[in-house]
């Protein structure tokens, strides 16, 4: 799939027609579709959005229950990137409007930050109404939505359109204060009437690349959280047009962070790309032997082949990655056949 020349990713999209018609649009969490609902065999039809784990409260002969399930919020990072973050959230009603909620200054992930991760939507911000209706998701921010300094409004913008299309029915998003719509931010007048993961995330112009003619790929480098911890970093990076994204995600993320980043790439930029191939939803990237320089020359880094498969399932929108290294299966572990996208990015234990 491809994302599309940087003209596109600017362009004002119209306000649908649907949605600016008729009054009271917000109900006290309103979603008009059920969200990622999990097989039922795993969750009773009362309970629609999330997993079951037992708790330790127990009150005479009763065992209390709380339910809980895993969420992707995003998050500044001590570096001033958005990154996605797995966390597990207690099971609520509006889970969307809930994700939100814990992307707030002052709010409750205050108490679950560490290693320099910080909330991104200024504080005191509420979800007034939250509506989710053909694929587009509708919030309606209180007025402390608007008070950000102008540095941090593309950031916004990305924390909160990944976090909803996080969800599987949520395409585009809309964002209204106060219950009026917004045609633009109010700080650097960024047009947002319609935003999808098209307008990328920590976007950033490849060397060479002459905007207006560039494709746009999502590459997954690193950041160190601590001695021991890593964690993802998606960097949208805009190269010269081509029509062949799934291979320019591969080159993008050799290449490595821009100089003076302080990310990172697991991927040796002595390896090169052999051979890649996209077929329906299975993408097939066939390396040289140098990715296998990770310990001691025996296998490759599980860091690098990470980043791999979530940089081609983000970019291109295939479902699945096979990754060969001079033609032959890897020896590595889940790696040896085709992997899916993991349900979980940084599930980082704060």
């Amino acid at each position: 799939m491809k994302m599309g020349h940087i003209g596109k990713m600017t362009a004002v999209l119209g306000v649908s027609a649907v949605l600016l018609s008729g009054c009271g649009l917000f109900g006290p969490e309103t979603e008009t579709s059920s969200i990622d609902a999990p097989p039922q065999s795993q969750v009773s039809a009362d309970q629609p959005n999330g997993t079951v784990s037992p708790d330790v409260a127990v009150q005479g002969s009763e065992q209390a229950v709380q339910q809980t399930s895993e969420k992707t919020v995003y998050l500044l990072d001590a570096n001033g990137y958005v990154v996605p973050v797995s966390l597990t959230l207690p099971k609520s009603e509006g889970p969307a409007k809930q994700v939100l909620s814990y992307m707030v200054k002052g709010g409750p992930v205050e108490s679950m930050l560490q290693g320099g991760f910080s909330a991104v939507l200024p504080a005191g911000t509420e979800v007034k109404g939250l509506v989710i209706k053909d694929g587009v998701a509708t919030v309606d921010f209180s007025k402390e939505f608007k008070t950000y300094e102008e540095k941090d409004e593309k950031k916004i913008l990305d924390a909160v359109t990944r976090a909803l299309t996080e969800f599987s029915n949520v395409k585009t998003v809309q964002i209204w204060v106060n219950g009026t719509p917004l045609t633009e931010m109010p700080a650097a007048s960024t047009p947002i009437t319609q935003l999808d993961r098209n307008h990328g995330i920590n976007l950033e112009l490849a060397d060479g690349a002459i905007p207006g003619n560039t494709s746009a790929v999502t590459v997954y480098f690193q950041g160190q959280l601590d001695d021991q911890r890593t964690y993802y970093v998606p960097v949208t990076r805009l190269v010269p047009e081509t029509a062949d994204i799934a291979k320019a995600t591969v080159e993008e993320l050799i290449k490595g962070p821009k100089q003076g980043s302080q990310l990172f790439s697991s991927l040796l930029r002595t390896t090169r790309v052999l051979d890649v191939k996209q077929e329906n939803d299975l993408i097939t990237v066939n390396l040289s032997s140098d990715i296998l320089k990770y310990d001691d020359g025996k296998e490759a880094s599980p860091d690098a082949l990470q980043s791999l498969v979530l940089s081609l399932t983000d970019s291109t929108g295939a479902k699945q990655v096979q990754l060969l290294v001079e033609g032959k299966p890897l020896a590595n572990g889940e790696f040896t056949k085709p992997v899916s996208r993991p349900l979980q990015v940084n599930p980082l234990a704060f």
